[in-house]
């Protein structure tokens, strides 16, 4: 089955919405194609919100070299689809997700056997693991490809500490492959890790605050409070002067306090987060650190989110930061599954992380080319 154009970027669409309510992505990471013909498919763009997507802002591209028309640029990861659709003439459909547990079991590097009827049924019997390679680069497609060519019936294939691509004859059997992928991966970590662990002691409510120009507005335990940044009260609360300190150290413009089980769980362990995750160092940074007596030292803190966004507090979760309330949240749901990935890796004795070269390659690629494009356009 192979669809017209104008059915092909509706699908896209409706795919893309799906995605973005999902939590199978965070923002723009991931995306979409549907095919069109044996030589050309349709993809979402590079960095546009999927919830507001356009038929005239999907794009058409050539299978055999990723040529394109128009001056809206497709995806970078386009030549991971064309591979596909090249390699697998049985596929009309591909998502590209970063969904959560399947992307933590992507950091062993193996592939995975499905063992339960229910997932074999929906997966096959293997969902092979790609070799790690950056983001966008011909090194990752070269790596997919092989993942592809070795496992020419797989449904889906994990790209090491990355994602995966789910791959179906349609929008529905794709979604149906990439959520089964999830539920096994979240029973697989679970084996593995055991369910998320509560923190045994009271965690301090940080609140949620806004800043407007030099002021910020303060949701905490119920109560809504405006603050001067520079003129604080002497007896405001603590949670008010650790938010002042940070606007004033950096650019940040929301600030979220998590307390995500994974993210409270890593906080207690008092070590600092190393990248197994290429989207954490792209969105939040790189080596995330733990403050301990946060009300103590809130410059400590502060200091911190200069140059990240996101701070692990000791035994209470972290405090996640954004120039949106969209770019805080995306922190935050990163920063859990950067927790969770980390976790994982203690359980299975794994310490190859991602190198210090590649992480800070791909923050500074994130912070000067798609943050910036994403500003512009906003």
């Amino acid at each position: 089955m192979k669809y017209s154009i104008e059915e092909a970027k509706e699908l896209v669409i409706r795919g893309g919405k799906i995605l973005a309510e999902s939590g199978l992505i965070a923002r723009t990471w991931g995306n979409i194609s549907a095919r069109i013909s044996d030589d050309k498919f349709v993809i979402t763009p590079s960095g546009l919100a999927y919830e507001t997507l356009t038929p005239e802002q999907i794009v058409e591209v050539n299978i055999a070299d990723c040529s394109y028309e128009g001056d809206i640029k497709p995806s970078s990861e386009k030549g991971i689809h064309a591979d596909t659709y090249r390699l697998r003439p049985d596929v009309n459909y591909i998502i590209h997700t970063h969904q959560q547990m399947a992307s933590v079991l992507s950091i062993e590097g193996k592939d995975i056997v499905p063992v339960n009827d229910e997932y074999k049924q929906i997966l096959g019997d293997i969902v092979p693991c790609a070799s790690y390679g950056m983001s966008s680069t011909g090194k990752l497609r070269k790596n997919v490809v092989k993942a592809l060519s070795g496992n020419p019936v797989c449904k889906a294939v994990l790209m090491k500490y990355h994602g995966t691509i789910c791959m179906g004859k349609d929008l529905e059997n794709s979604f149906e492959i990439a959520k089964t992928l999830e539920k096994m991966s979240k029973d697989i970590y679970e084996q593995s890790c055991g369910k998320n662990k509560k923190s045994a002691g009271r965690i301090r409510n940080y609140g949620s605050s806004c800043r407007e120009g030099n002021r910020f507005i303060l949701e905490c335990n119920g109560k809504s409070s405006e603050y001067l940044i520079e003129k604080m009260p002497e007896v405001a609360p603590e949670a008010a002067v650790l938010h002042a300190e940070i606007y004033k150290s950096c650019n940040a413009l929301y600030i979220i306090h998590s307390t995500d089980d994974e993210i409270v769980e890593v906080s207690s362990s008092g070590r600092e987060l190393r990248p197994f995750m290429d989207d954490l160092v792209q969105i939040v940074g790189v080596n995330i650190r733990t403050v301990k007596n946060v009300l103590l030292n809130p410059r400590v803190a502060a200091k911190e989110l200069r140059n990240k966004n996101a701070v692990l507090l000791e035994n209470e979760g972290a405090l996640c930061t954004g120039k949106t309330e969209s770019d805080a949240k995306a922190a935050v749901m990163i920063l859990r599954k950067g927790c969770a990935a980390d976790l994982y890796a203690a359980a299975i004795n794994k310490t190859d992380y991602l190198s210090t070269m590649d992480a800070h390659i791909q923050r500074f690629v994130y912070k000067n080319k798609y943050s910036k494009m994403k500003e512009q356009r906003g």
